[in-house]
């Protein structure tokens, strides 16, 4: 038997809602929109609501709780209903199903153009338009503050928000984008599909791209991965067109010149201070930042060569290979020795890199790996052929690493504060204490495309986040 074409625990918890009175404006939609698209399951919901009617009608007619039917076939093979009843019952259902297709829906979706598909790990601040997956949406602006959402619009045209971000809908073809990221997947139904900034017009012609905009000064960067758009400068009326493989900056001034490459740019980074707070630590607890760090990989894209953070580690991991970036710390554990050290965490803080697209890597596995042989480096001399025991093509050598632990970041998340902490790590830190120990930072999951997102945690070179932290309780 094929699996149903529909959400059947979905559909049964709405249906739930419909029976006891509380299904609201959001419920019907997502309600009608399944009814509407799956012939399963508009007859699911019709064989329910008949078989509610069908025990209503039992219990109400003062039958005893011993006869009342198991299921709706045994029901049929047991008890003949006189014709009457079965027009009720039919007439029970038709007016649950109408009472769920035609109640008038709240004024802001009365005349919707498009549809919240999904979302993942998103929270959704100040928006005026529902944020539950599956709601059908009109005009009206949303606001992601975390996390991804994606969004169709009825011409075919789906928009990934990548937060933070504020977008507003204003019909099928058109969208204005205030602040953040939008990656457009664009079909022949939808060509001429508009995204507008504070400082361009973006014109689809068939394609993927997308457009970020800088809070604060409205500065527009679009980037084209397949096809081509035509892109308007607000204040000067100048236009130009974009092709897959380049960007071009408008700024309020001026449209810059179209530059080849992905990530080629000069753009600023985000230097976010906010700090999720970690457990409160007694006194017996020691937080002790790297020495030294720096990463390696991402020299080039298309090319063109893309400028080095100077605040931020990054790490990735591409489908080609060529843009990898690995991240290496280096802790000084001389005021230490083997028997002080009892727990250990560390601490990584994350910031956006503003490289790639979060829409293009899922939820990611980072893992976090000891070098057991003692090479000094510092960020200075670190070089793809002079790396701690290791060359970085080549395949991690089991006989100079030990896998320290893993953690995982959700698609969508570039905040926030992640790590590993438990007896391996605690393990490799008495074994080399004394000495400078070097951990190396790799994210095992691959981006989907290869526009996909640059992770980024904070240096020691960093104005406002902390370092890469090691935290030590010592032993009493």
């Amino acid at each position: 038997m094929n699996p149903p074409d529909f959400n059947q625990d979905q559909l049964l918890a709405l249906i739930a809602e419909v029976l006891d009175g509380s299904l609201d404006d959001c419920g019907r939609e997502s309600l009608n929109e399944i009814l509407r698209t799956s012939p399963e399951a508009l007859q699911f919901f019709r064989e329910h609501m008949e078989l509610h009617a069908r025990l209503h009608l039992d219990y109400t007619a003062g039958e005893v709780t011993q006869f009342l039917p198991r299921s709706q076939a045994q029901q049929r093979s047991h008890f003949v209903f006189p014709r009457i009843v079965a027009v009720v019952l039919a007439a029970a259902a038709c007016i649950a199903l109408a009472a769920v297709l035609l109640w008038p829906p709240r004024q802001a979706n009365a005349h919707s153009f498009a549809t919240l598909k999904s979302s993942s790990a998103a929270r959704w601040v100040g928006s005026d338009l529902p944020t539950k997956d599956g709601t059908r949406l009109g005009k009206g602006t949303l606001r992601l503050a975390e996390g991804v959402g994606t969004l169709i619009f009825d011409s075919g045209a789906k928009i990934s928000l990548e937060a933070p971000v504020e977008l507003t809908l204003v019909d099928k073809m058109n969208c204005k984008l205030d602040s953040g990221i939008a990656v457009a997947d664009v079909p022949h139904s939808a060509i001429g599909f508009r995204i507008t900034t504070p400082e361009a017009s973006v014109v689809d012609y068939g394609t993927r791209f997308s457009v970020l905009v800088d809070k604060a000064s409205g500065r527009t960067r679009t980037q084209v991965y397949e096809g081509l758009v035509e892109i308007e400068h607000i204040s000067t009326g100048r236009v130009a067109t974009v092709k897959a493989g380049q960007m071009i900056i408008a700024n309020q001034n001026n449209l810059g010149d179209v530059i080849d490459g992905h990530e080629a740019t000069t753009w600023p980074e985000i230097h976010g201070s906010e700090v999720r707070e970690s457990e409160a630590r007694g006194p017996e607890w020691s937080l002790l930042e790297t020495s030294e760090d720096g990463y390696i990989g991402g020299a080039t894209d298309k090319g063109v060569k893309v400028p080095r953070s100077e605040t931020l580690l990054l790490v990735k991991k591409s489908v080609k290979g060529a843009a990898d970036r690995r991240a290496y710390l280096g802790f000084d554990l001389s005021g230490y020795d083997k028997d002080s050290i009892k727990e250990a965490e560390l601490m990584l803080h994350f910031a956006p890199t503003n490289l790639g697209l979060a829409s293009d890597v899922p939820d990611a596995t980072f893992s976090v790996y000891g070098v057991v042989e003692d090479e000094p480096w510092t960020e200075k001399t670190l070089r793809e052929k002079n790396l701690p025991a290791h060359y970085f093509r080549a395949p991690l050598d089991p006989k100079k690493y030990r896998k320290l632990d893993s953690f995982i970041v959700s698609q969508g998340v570039q905040t926030g504060q992640f790590g590993i902490q438990g007896t391996e790590l605690v393990d490799f830190l008495r074994e080399f204490a004394g000495s400078t120990v070097t951990l190396i930072v790799i994210r095992d999951t691959m981006e989907t495309q290869t526009t996909g997102l640059v992770h980024g945690f904070a240096s020691l070179r960093h104005p406002t986040l902390p370092a890469p932290t090691l935290a030590i309780r010592r032993s009493e």
